[in-house]
């Protein structure tokens, strides 16, 4: 598993050291981090786990294991941290496809069996206006004329890169396009709204929106999110592209009335009113996944209610209120 020290990654082990505390998965997982000491320092209890291993390495360039593997989640992109510092679009890109394209020569080398990767929701690119809840189907994609879609542009040629390499190669995969996202290990003072929004009703006078608040957004729990990658990985699945999300739309004003309401009542709510705010992509002002296909094909479904996420989000981070 690269791309194991980001949001995704972290809850898939924490939650995989939970199971093996009740029975033995029968999983072994190497992990590709880039620095192993900082790796063991934040997550000792991972570390030390019997069936984690560690390898130090840059998916740029990473010097190939000696073990042999039968599956891959590539989970590795830019991080949110990079993305939040102003990282340069080009790297950003160059970061998803020159890693994707290592990873698969390293997968070919061993004889893999089926590679998941992580793609995103904004490889759909803008939506047409009277589009909601975009399905799979849907096959418009980024302006490749806006430099802030390098994300969006690098998630769909790492797709194609391993279409192409599973195609030329025989081995399995599947693409999981992915939305938005709430769970305990989410940054709370990044550019991602629902984090901001818990960082404000916990340590802030107020809860500050940097938009107009009429954006619409959908988040499924990461602890959904662990249980929908663990299944696509390991069934024979018909399709090759998911979308993985909630389709229970929320505007990002009532998201924060809703944290408001369950953390801090009493504080205010301030709208700058900024609607052309955006951190890294480009701006989309309705954010939702149509999962029928992951419901009917994989009996998947949004089973943590949003309330109940931010929940744990507030009870992962009151200690340090």
């Amino acid at each position: 598993i690269p791309g194991v020290s980001g949001f995704f990654g972290l809850t898939m082990l924490y939650s995989l050291l939970d199971s093996y505390k009740k029975v033995d998965l029968n999983i072994r997982v190497t992990v590709l981090t880039r620095n192993v000491n900082s790796f063991k320092v934040k997550h000792p209890i991972l570390a030390q786990s019997s069936f984690i291993k560690l390898i130090e390495g840059d998916i740029l360039n990473f010097d190939f294991p000696s073990e042999k593997f039968s599956r891959i989640f590539h989970l590795a992109t830019t991080s949110a941290s990079e993305t939040f510092k102003g990282e340069d679009q080009l790297q950003k890109y160059k970061t998803l496809v020159d890693g994707t394209e290592r990873l698969l020569k390293f997968a070919v080398s061993i004889n893999i069996k089926k590679i998941l990767f992580t793609s995103s929701g904004v490889a759909y690119g803008k939506l047409p206006k009277n589009m909601h809840n975009v399905e799979e189907k849907y096959s418009g994609g980024p302006d490749t004329s806006i430099s802030s879609s390098a994300l969006a542009q690098g998630k769909r040629s790492a797709e194609f890169l391993i279409a192409y390499y599973a195609d030329k190669y025989n081995f399995d995969f599947v693409i999981a396009r992915c939305f938005s996202f709430i769970g305990p290990y989410l940054p709370l003072q990044l550019h991602y709204a629902i984090g901001n929004f818990v960082y404000d009703a916990l340590f802030n006078e107020k809860i500050q929106i940097k938009g107009d608040g009429k954006a619409i957004r959908s988040y499924l729990d990461v602890n959904d999110l662990t249980v929908w990658l663990l299944k696509l990985m390991s069934t024979d699945c018909s399709e090759k592209i998911y979308n993985v999300g909630s389709d229970k739309p929320i505007s990002v004003l009532n998201l924060a009335e809703k944290i408001r309401d369950l953390i801090s009542p009493d504080k205010e709510i301030l709208i700058l009113g900024d609607i052309s705010h955006s951190v890294g992509n480009f701006s989309r002002n309705y954010y939702v996944p149509n999962i029928d296909r992951a419901k009917r094909e994989l009996k998947l479904d949004v089973w943590i209610d949003i309330e109940s996420s931010i929940q744990r989000v507030f009870e992962a981070n009151r200690h340090d209120a």
